[in-house]
Order: C-alpha cells, then sequence, then structure tokens
C-alpha cells in the first residue's frame, strides 16, 4: 500500500464559521431588549380598547384612568366615583409631581361616562390627556 506523499503542513486551513462569538452577540442582543424594553400589563382591570392606527404605549409614570365596560372609574387601579376624581387627582398631582393623564375607556363604555372623566379631569387642573387605544 501506497500512503500519500505529500507532506502535511502544520497550518492547515479551517473551514467553517465559530458559532461561539455569534452565539455571545445573540445573548448580548437578547438582554439589552429584555432590558430595555417597557411591558405595561394591566390585567386586574379588563378592558376593551378601541384600535388606532397611531397607538403609542403608555409610559409607567402616567397617571392611569379606566373606565369599564360597566362604566366603572378607576384610578390607578383604585375604584373612584366621578365625584372623587377631581379629588384624589389633585392629591396625585401635588404628591407625585405627575400631569400626564391617559383615559382607558373600554370602547363598550358610555360615551358620556368618557366625556365625564374627561371633564374631571380637567376641573382637576389637567388640561393635557390621552385617550389610549389599541394598535
Amino acid at each position: 500500500m501506497v500512503r500519500n506523499s505529500r507532506p502535511r503542513s502544520k497550518l492547515e486551513l479551517k473551514s467553517g464559521i465559530e458559532l461561539a462569538p455569534m452565539v455571545d452577540i445573540v445573548f448580548l442582543l437578547v438582554t439589552y431588549f429584555l432590558i430595555n424594553s417597557t411591558l405595561a400589563r394591566n390585567p386586574a382591570i379588563k378592558i376593551e380598547l378601541p384600535k388606532s392606527e397611531t397607538a403609542q404605549s403608555e409610559l409607567q409614570k402616567n397617571i392611569v384612568i379606566h373606565v369599564n365596560n360597566d362604566n366603572q372609574i378607576f384610578l390607578n387601579d383604585s375604584p373612584v366615583t366621578l365625584k372623587q376624581l377631581p379629588v384624589e387627582l389633585k392629591k396625585i398631582i401635588k404628591d407625585k409631581e405627575k400631569d400626564h393623564v391617559v383615559i382607558r375607556g373600554d370602547k363598550k363604555a358610555n360615551y358620556q361616562s368618557i366625556v365625564s372623566v374627561m371633564d374631571y379631569v380637567h376641573q382637576a387642573g389637567i388640561t393635557h390627556f390621552n385617550l389610549a387605544t389599541e394598535r
């Protein structure tokens, strides 16, 4: 038997892609996006929001007023009446220096309830607020 008589060099070329650096980068990207993403969920109050093409996600620093399909009003997850709403809003604005309000009204809620909430928000001294929608 004759073997290949070609001498082997000490430096052989390796072909292929190193996967370890690629896996490191993927994990770093996943970690980056997990840390920098904000998840705003509120499972305690069931509200079906109307749809919008230009919806923006709400931030945690907002004052959130919920109006569910039974026209019950919640201020930051606490039930309130319409009469209590301006007083409670003034307390929150005074204590926490928050003045941005997001009104999340269920699409089955009475339109007058939403308008009344907007009136009471204005009565509390807040002139700018957003109506939440889903994309």
